[in-house]
């Protein structure tokens, strides 16, 4: 009886394998209008932040389940639902529709005007849509909303730095970074360290390495009230060079004369993220530092071997006892480097010459607390509305 209700559980275990693997799988297909394959078209998993876009050839790939809908949406077409089923190949042929452009966005200028009255690409991001992700970065909000905008972080620490590029790079030596615009005042969203004079250009140096944020921080994505991304060359004309990349303009939300009658509403938005290292390369555990470890402005070669025997083992070297410990290097420094100095608790300690996870060991969990609170409202005869916005 046993041995049969084991066989009964691994089969309903191999069945329930089974049915998770099921839910989930690649969808792929090309999307085109009637000229041929569109790139940079938007596809989202509907009522969810899962999405991509197509690339040069107009294809894309993406994991979704069965009844999941797929939207398509590119700048001037006509947007198309597809519902994912049994295949695994979903082509789509998008219509231009002159009707879908018939919305007010923030020109170059800083005129509210009609899409169809423009003579360039731009593509809008609404409140709602900002607000859908808690994000302290308006950068990373941005993600998966607009066409054409490539997204990409500096690197995997907590708050790093966000780099954008609109329509592919166009330098191979200079920034790629479009222009940002808050309120009609040119942002520095630049990304490099700034040297001891201030200047943010300089990108980064061997002694202190590459940035860990941007100014992206400095603006909380619920205080913004619509993001609108030019992207043709006409578009830029009135920045000059500095608008070569494209121009993200954002505005924010302010209170206005002549506004609707509107209660007080206080909105408040918490988020709170943890981040984890993901992986370590493989060190070496055969051989420590060369130069007894001291430190030196100098690239050492390899030490002794962690093992007392053998040509390259620890025991020939007059440095170690009979125990295999050597000084701290921090009590041999020499005295030009002032460590001795700074760490006088160590002279005449000695440490055992094995390896140490020290790596692994210097990396925490890190943390990402955001908080935001705004109140908004108008008075009842509509002459005057008040915005405030408070983030942390």
């Amino acid at each position: 009886m046993k041995t049969k209700f084991s066989g009964i559980l691994t089969l309903f275990l191999a069945f329930m394998v089974q049915i998770t693997f099921a839910q989930q799988k690649t969808v792929s297909g090309t999307v085109s209008d009637d000229s041929g394959p569109l790139p940079g078209v938007s596809v989202v998993i509907k009522g969810t932040l899962s999405g991509t876009e197509t690339d040069f050839d107009g294809k894309y790939s993406i994991k979704a389940k069965a009844g999941d809908i797929l939207q398509f949406s590119f700048v001037g077409m006509e947007s198309q639902e597809k519902k994912v089923g049994d295949s695994n190949t979903i082509n789509v042929s998008l219509k231009s529709a002159s009707n879908v452009l018939d919305e007010v966005v923030v020109t170059a200028q800083g005129i509210k005007r009609e899409k169809k009255a423009l003579g360039y690409a731009v593509s809008t991001v609404n409140e709602e849509q900002l607000s859908q992700r808690s994000e302290g970065d308006v950068a990373r909000v941005l993600s998966g909303k607009t066409s054409g905008v490539q997204i990409n972080a500096a690197s995997g620490v907590s708050g790093s730095a966000t780099n954008i590029i609109i329509r592919g790079y166009s330098s191979f030596s200079q920034s790629n970074q479009p222009l940002f615009i808050v309120d009609g005042v040119p942002f520095n969203s630049n990304t490099f360290n700034s040297d001891e004079s201030g200047d943010a250009n300089v990108g980064s140096n061997f002694v202190d390495g590459n940035s860990g944020s941007s100014r992206f921080l400095d603006l909380d994505p619920n205080s913004i009230a619509s993001v609108s991304v030019l992207k043709g060359l006409a578009a830029a004309t009135l920045y000059g060079s500095q608008g070569r990349n494209g121009v993200i303009l954002i505005t924010t939300k302010a209170g206005t004369a002549g506004a609707t009658a509107k209660k007080t509403e206080v909105t408040v938005s918490q988020s709170y993220f943890y981040n984890e290292i993901a992986s370590l390369p493989d060190y070496q555990n055969e051989f420590g530092g060369g130069f007894d470890q001291a430190f030196g402005w100098f690239f050492s070669n390899w030490g002794p071997s962690f093992r007392k025997e053998g040509v390259a083992g620890w025991g020939n070297s007059s440095a170690f006892d009979a125990n295999g410990t050597l000084p701290h290097p921090y009590s041999t420094a020499a005295t030009a480097t002032g460590i001795k100095q700074a760490f006088p608790e160590f002279a005449g300690v000695r440490y055992k010459w094995q390896p140490y996870n020290n790596v692994q060991d210097f990396f925490r969990t890190g943390t990402i607390a955001n908080t935001s609170v705004n109140i908004a409202g108008a008075s009842s005869d509509g002459k005057v509305s008040y915005n405030m916005n408070y983030g942390n």
